[in-house]
């Protein structure tokens, strides 16, 4: 049977087995003041002492905070996985608008990034491997936008514009890319690799 501790604060009853230890002195970990209320994990001197081997965990593993990583995954990775499949439906049209845009090799470029943000955003909706689907897309929009998107170099107001939204786009979405870099591996509710 767990052992209960009375906290400094007397509304407060304190398992033993998810107190946090007074470690005041010890040298090990600084003591963060009274016991919080509710629940807390007890940590050993070993774990207090090396931190960086404590498992972090970036949400926690209830359904309330899945919910909106799996819905990011299905709009976000969706969205590269669609237009990866369109570079090939309409690779002609696309390598058209690239050799526009002083593309070498235009053709198998088009093919390329295109393989390349499909398997991206496969990558993250099904959390296999996220990180290298994140590699995959981000260099995709990195390699991609200043080339296809260079607003600068456009002398029409229109035009510019027009780039500048484009460009603009594809930096927020690099953003979100780096946002789901960070998320540790393994992802919830991901194919194991």
């Amino acid at each position: 049977m767990p052992e209960i501790l009375e906290s400094e604060n007397p509304a407060a009853t304190v398992n033993r087995h998810t107190a946090v230890e007074e470690v005041r002195g010890s040298g090990i970990y600084p003591a963060s003041g009274p016991l919080p209320m509710g629940r807390v994990e007890v940590r050993g001197q070993s774990e207090l002492g090396h931190p960086e081997q404590r498992p972090t965990r970036l949400l926690p593993a209830d359904y309330r905070a899945r919910l909106p990583l799996l819905v990011g995954r299905a709009l976000f990775g969706g969205f590269f996985l669609y237009n990866g499949i369109n570079h090939f439906r309409n690779r002609q049209t696309m390598a058209g608008y690239a050799r526009s845009k002083d593309v070498p090799a235009a053709d198998l470029a088009v093919l390329l990034s295109g393989a390349m943000i499909a398997a991206g955003g496969l990558s993250l909706m099904t959390g296999f491997k996220p990180k290298a689907g994140v590699s995959l897309i981000a260099g995709f929009l990195l390699g991609v936008s200043p080339v296809m998107h260079a607003f600068w170099e456009q002398d029409d107001g229109q035009q510019k514009m027009n780039e500048m939204v484009h460009f603009s786009k594809n930096m927020a979405m690099l953003g979100g890319a780096m946002l789901a870099a960070a998320i540790p591996e393994p992802w919830p509710v991901a194919i194991d690799g």
